[in-house]
Parts: C-alpha cells; sequence; structure tokens
C-alpha cells in the first residue's frame, strides 16, 4: 500500500507534467490570437520564459526535505508564468485571461487552501496589472476581470471543499489503517499465546497443570480482557473407575459444596455432548437435569460443553459457563474444541509417563525378585553341588594314602555328582533363555522342558499345542506363554505332589486359551488369592502380570485334594497397528487410577 508522501508525490508529478501541455496552450493562443506582423522573437520570448520556470520547479520538485515547500513552489511557479505571458511585447488581454484561467483551473488538482487562495488573487492581480499596462485603464476589461474574479472564488471554493473531502477520507483511511494494525497485533498476541499454551499442554507431564492450563485456556479462547475473564466459571471432570461418574477433577469459581458433587453424564447438556462427541451450547443451565444442581452454576447465562474424547473413548467433558448471555458464539468453537483436543493429549501423556514410570517401577522389582530367585536356585542347586564335589574331592585325596582300594567308587561318586551339577546348571541356562523357543517355536520348547522336568525331577508333564494356534502367535507372544508355563509347573512340581501336569495351548475364534494342570492336592484359592493382594505369592503374581502383558485374563479353578487348573484367555487375531494402537491407548478407567495415585502421594 503506498504511503501519504507517495500519493503526494504522484499528484504533483502529474499537475508538473499538466503544466507543459499549458505552456504549449498558450503558446498557441499567443500566436493565434496577437499581430502575425509582430518578429518572432516577441512570440518566443515569453514561452522561452515558462519554459525555463517549468525546468526551476522541476529542480525544486527534485530536491529532498521540501515537501512543505511543494504548494508555495507552485503557486510561485503560476504567478511567474503568467507573467512571462503577460508582461510581452506582444500581450493581449485574451491571451492573459486565458493563459489565468488555465492556471487557476489546474491549481485544482491539489487541494490546498491556502496557498490556492494566494495562488487566486495573485493571477487576478497580475491579470488587472497586465491590462492596465498595455490599455491604460482596465475599464474596458472590467467584465473580464471580474469573470477572472469569480473564477478565482469558485477555485478557492472548490479547492475548500475538496480538501475538506480529502481531509476526511485521509482519515478513514488511517483509522482503518490502524485498525488493520491492531487487530494484526492482536492476532500476532494471540497466536503466540494460543502456541505458547498449546506447548504448556503438550510438554507439561504434571497431571494437575495440565487441567489448570486447559482452564486457563477459556479466557484466552474467548479472546476476553482480564476484567471481563474474571467472569468465567470452568471445571473440568473426568470419569472415575469407582463408580463410573463425572467428578471435578479441578475448577474455577465453584464453592467447596459443589466439589464432591457427581455426575452421571446420561442427561442433558453434558450426555448430548458425550455421544455426539461435539461442542454443545446452553442457555438456561438451571433446567438442566444434572448441571442444574451445582450452585456454581445457577447464574449462569450461557454454556459450553466441549468432551475430552480420544478415539471412541470419553474421558471427561470441559466446562465453560458465564454470567453474561450468548457469551459463547460458534466462532469460538474451533478454537475451544482444539484446546480440548490439546487437554486431551496431555492427559494422555500425562498418563502415559505416569505409566512408564509405574511400568519402570515394576520391570526394577521385577529385575530385583528375578536375581533374588537366580541366587535362590543357584544356592539350592548348582552351588550345593560345586561345594560337594569340593569336599568330595577333598576326601578322595585322603583317600588315595590311606585307602586307595575305595578310591575308584569314590571317583565313580564325584563323576555323578558332577553331571547332575551340570544338568542344574543347563536346566537353568534352560530356563533363563530357551534357544530352542527361539530357532523351534513353542511346542519344541514346552516338550523340552517336559523332558527337562522328567530328566531333573522325576515329574511327568505332557504338552499339546494347536499347531494353528502356535502359527499365528508373534515371538512376544509366544515368550509370555512359555514363562507362565514355566512357573506353573514349577509351582505344582514343589507344591502339588502331582503324579501328571498337562500343558496345553488351543483356541478359536480370535482367542487363545493356555491350561495348566495338575492332579495334585490341590489348595484352597481365596487364601492365596488374600495373600496375593499383600504380594505374598509372587509366582501367581509373576502369572497375573505376564498375563497383562498378553492383553489376557488369568484364572485359578483348585480345591483341596481336587487338583488345580490355571487358566489364561487372551486375543491372537489381531494386526498388528491395531495391537500398537490397543497398547497405547489410554482410557478413562486408567486415568481414574492415575488419578488416585496422584492423590495418594499428595495426602
Amino acid at each position: 500500500m503506498q504511503t501519504k508522501s507517495e500519493r503526494f508525490g504522484q499528484r504533483d508529478w502529474a499537475l508538473y507534467a499538466a503544466r507543459w501541455l499549458i505552456i504549449l496552450l498558450i503558446a498557441v493562443a499567443i500566436i493565434v490570437l496577437n499581430d502575425p506582423n509582430a518578429a518572432i522573437s516577441a512570440y518566443i520570448t515569453p514561452i522561452v520564459e515558462a519554459m525555463l520556470v517549468n525546468v526551476i520547479l522541476l529542480l525544486v520538485l527534485q530536491g529532498r526535505g521540501v515537501g512543505s515547500m511543494l504548494s508555495p513552489s507552485f503557486a510561485v511557479a503560476d504567478a511567474l508564468t503568467l507573467a512571462a505571458f503577460a508582461f510581452n511585447q506582444v500581450s493581449d488581454a485574451r491571451v492573459t485571461f486565458t493563459a489565468a484561467s488555465l492556471l487557476l483551473v489546474s491549481a485544482l488538482v491539489r487541494p490546498d487552501v491556502q496557498w490556492n487562495a494566494l495562488q487566486a488573487l495573485g493571477l487576478v492581480i497580475i491579470s488587472a496589472l497586465s491590462v492596465l499596462r498595455t490599455h491604460g485603464s482596465i475599464t474596458e476589461h472590467t467584465g473580464d476581470l471580474l469573470n477572472l474574479a469569480l473564477l478565482a472564488a469558485s477555485m478557492v471554493l472548490t479547492s475548500y471543499a475538496l480538501d475538506r473531502w480529502y481531509g476526511t477520507l485521509r482519515r478513514r483511511i488511517n483509522a482503518l489503517r490502524l485498525a488493520e494494525e491492531e487487530h494484526n497485533q492482536d492476532r500476532q498476541e494471540y497466536t503466540r499465546a494460543i502456541s505458547e499454551l498449546t506447548y504448556t499442554l503438550g510438554a507439561n507431564l504434571n497431571y494437575r497443570k495440565v487441567l489448570d492450563a486447559a482452564l486457563g485456556a477459556g479466557r484466552l479462547g474467548l479472546a476476553l480482557p482480564e476484567r471481563e475473564g474474571s467472569g468465567l466459571i470452568s471445571a473440568v471432570f473426568l470419569f472415575h473407575s469407582l463408580d463410573n461418574k463425572l467428578h471435578i477433577a479441578s475448577c474455577r469459581r465453584f464453592p467447596r459444596a459443589d466439589e464432591d458433587k457427581t455426575l452421571a453424564g446420561k442427561q442433558g447438556i453434558v450426555a448430548q455432548a458425550l455421544t455426539e462427541a461435539i461442542p454443545i451450547f446452553g442457555s438456561d443451565v438451571r433446567k438442566d437435569p444434572e448441571l442444574g444442581f451445582f450452585i456454581g452454576l445457577q447464574y449462569a447465562k450461557s454454556l459450553l460443553c466441549i468432551p475430552l474424547r480420544a478415539g471412541y473413548d470419553n474421558f471427561g467433558v470441559l466446562i465453560y459457563a458465564s454470567e453474561r448471555p450468548s457469551a459463547f458464539t460458534q466462532d469460538h468453537i474451533e478454537v475451544l474444541t482444539m484446546i480440548g483436543i490439546q487437554t486431551t493429549l496431555a492427559l494422555q501423556n500425562s498418563l502415559l509417563y505416569h505409566n512408564l514410570l509405574t511400568e519402570k517401577e515394576r520391570i526394577i522389582d521385577a529385575e530385583e525378585e528375578a536375581r533374588k530367585k537366580l541366587a535362590r536356585d543357584l544356592h539350592d542347586g548348582p552351588i550345593q553341588g560345586v561345594a560337594a564335589i569340593a569336599m568330595r574331592a577333598g576326601y578322595i585325596t585322603k583317600l588315595v594314602t590311606k585307602q586307595p582300594a575305595q578310591v575308584p567308587d569314590e571317583l565313580k561318586k564325584l563323576e555323578d555328582l558332577a553331571r547332575n551339577t551340570t544338568k542344574d546348571m543347563r536346566h537353568m541356562l534352560f530356563v533363563l533363555r530357551p534357544l530352542v523357543l527361539e530357532t523351534q517355536g513353542l511346542r519344541a520348547a514346552l516338550n523340552q522342558l517336559a523332558d527337562k522336568m522328567m530328566e531333573m525331577h522325576k515329574q511327568a508333564v505332557s504338552v499339546r499345542v494347536d499347531a494353528q494356534i502356535e502359527s499365528v502367535l508373534d515371538r512376544q507372544q509366544q515368550d509370555v506363554i512359555f514363562y507362565i508355563s514355566e512357573e506353573a509347573v514349577n509351582n505344582a512340581r514343589k507344591h502339588a505332589e502331582a503324579q501328571i501336569i498337562s500343558v496345553s495351548v488351543t483356541g478359536e475364534s480370535g482367542m487363545a486359551v493356555l491350561e495348566v494342570a495338575d492332579n495334585g492336592k490341590g489348595f484352597n484359592v481365596d487364601a492365596v488369592s488374600g495373600n496375593y493382594e499383600t504380594r505374598g505369592s509372587l509366582g501367581m503374581i509373576n502369572m497375573r502380570e505376564r498375563a497383562e502383558m498378553l492383553d489376557g485374563t488369568l484364572s485359578i479353578s483348585s480345591a483341596p485334594g481336587k487338583g488345580t487348573k490355571i487358566t489364561i484367555i487372551f486375543p491372537v487375531y489381531m494386526h498388528d497397528t491395531a495391537r500398537l494402537l490397543k497398547q497405547n491407548m489410554t482410557t478413562k478407567l486408567a486415568i481414574a487410577a492415575a488419578e488416585r495415585s496422584n492423590n495418594g502421594k499428595e495426602a
């Protein structure tokens, strides 16, 4: 867009170019209206003088810092130009009046009232002096001078009107430009604030701070100033797993009496927002079947409910209310919906981070337990065997000198002890990392486990694996199934005193079933489950946690004297992308669990 000074300069350059045309017209008028017998120099002199004045004016226009001198420069140039034609040897009153009229009309292009008035007065005076010089009096041309004066007065009045119109137009343009600049500045500040809010919501892993930022975004989303933003009522409602109802997780301008109230999310505005998964407007909040019971919303005349939703899972809702009617418009939906989406993502990030910390602690505990178990197994197995080998070797050393005849028998016993110790160590290595599982699959690994149980402990184990199910199990699922089976078989061997233990992997309709059963003495499931809650039965804990890794469920059926059956059911016909989505998708129940954990830590 052109600036004020650029528009002014273009206008004056146009007026300057028109002056050459005026000089040409006046020159033609001199030749036509004056005595044809006059010398050529009499015609050329005023024309050259007028052209010289125009050249000097060009030098002025090219100067710097002369913006305030342009109007005086044109006024003086017009006066000198008229004088050049009026006071010459072949001057004629008609030429003088024609030149003065042309110069007066050309001045209208530049609406500068003060200088145009002075210019008009000067041209009239010069014309009168020219007539007086040529004819000795102005009586003969009084009418012409009056017409010229009227033209000058009309030019001044027109210039005044144009100046007022131009000034009004310029003020309007300036006002529009300032308004546009302020609007652009507001949009820039608003965009920067939204970016900062998005970064805060995306980068913050603190559950409470995320909710506070979401509530604070309401004033920003509505573009309300602080004094009006203070009238905004807002709250975040999240589902709890204990009752599957909406509880206030964070709020502003809600009384304490409202903080313990809950929403079922089955009726009214909240139910509509959760069902349709879109922002819903409300006006008379007191008539809402659920929100109408909140004291903080009794005076609200407009309300906006935004669902916090990820995929097909509802986390809760964001409530913004105002005591002003029609405070929320369709224009606010895009911004506030974006805030709701960012809040949902931030809650997911916070929960994922919380779950990551929990999983990290669980892995550390599992690793520590694995080290303890390995230490116990080494102490009870190979270390005892190695210690026995060392003791028997020392005994044989003494027999070599005292009773050499017994040395061969003792060496045989030492060899058997070493072989058994080697078997124990190989079995431990097999359990820690069954290479056959990596190379030949689940069935071969379970069969080798059964062989080692018979070889090491004389425990009969039968294995049945459905080949079709095995073909659709991925590497991770096969690993988990093997370790659950090994844990269950070892538990049965140690505690059940069973004649036979059976392991079967079957399935249908996209679900796999792992069963480990024995015909041993059984146990009281309720007593062991209670012990599990206090983290006393580590074997059962390991199996339950591994079952969760398969997105499966574990059930135990047992009774004293009737044996035990452990059943794990889990999905297998799941695309990898769907599996990752399921693993990464947080649920409303998980959010409630995270909140309870946070509340416990704060307490």
